[in-house]
């Protein structure tokens, strides 16, 4: 199904604008005239598109999760490394691509709310690629690993695009953690 370039250049703009307004204030706290001022549009063209603040959220996080998983639907349990290596680096090639997404997930009063979705995609979607590959195994035998795994991967990029002073470059912060990740999962 084709839609209209004006639909979505529209719907772009509210999403931009309320992931704007959670930088400066709490997603409850948003009021449709705040988002359609922000966004420059008329009430009555904020309902074409959705009903309300929920339904704009909803789309914001289908369109993180997709962009996310891509990161992920790669994970090859026979190259941790590499693979954790690659995941940080489109994850990060993914947020520098769009900057209000990227100040959304780590600046935004709803972030997290965002990193946690992010954290549990993260430990589905390589449970499911670890045991696709070992189907001897059961979800429960990964499921605290890979918790932990999860939150180490990614409040250590959050750590690290917090900081004000760079101690490691990103390539290196990539490669601590791939090896980190590499070590905790060969067995």
């Amino acid at each position: 199904m084709l839609t209209d370039k004006r639909v979505i250049k529209t719907r772009a703009g509210i999403k931009t604008a309320l992931m704007l307004l959670t930088l400066e204030k709490e997603i409850g706290k948003i009021t449709i005239s705040n988002l359609t001022e922000k966004a420059q549009i008329n009430r009555s063209t904020f309902y074409l598109h959705y009903s309300s603040i929920a339904d704009v959220t909803d789309d914001i996080e289908k369109e993180i999760n997709a962009r996310i998983s891509s990161c992920i639907d790669n994970f090859n349990y026979n190259d941790i490394y590499g693979s954790t290596c690659d995941m940080f680096t489109k994850l990060t090639n993914i947020l520098n691509d769009n900057v209000t997404i990227k100040n959304y997930i780590l600046y935004s009063t709803s972030s997290d709310y965002i990193i946690g979705k992010i954290k549990e995609m993260l430990v589905n979607k390589t449970m499911t690629a670890v045991l696709a590959q070992y189907p001897q195994y059961r979800r429960q035998d990964f499921a605290y690993t890979f918790t932990f795994l999860s939150a180490g991967i990614i409040d250590s990029y959050i750590k690290w695009a917090h900081s004000k002073d760079k101690e490691l470059t990103l390539d290196e912060l990539i490669k601590t953690v791939s090896s980190l990740v590499d070590k905790t999962l060969v067995k």
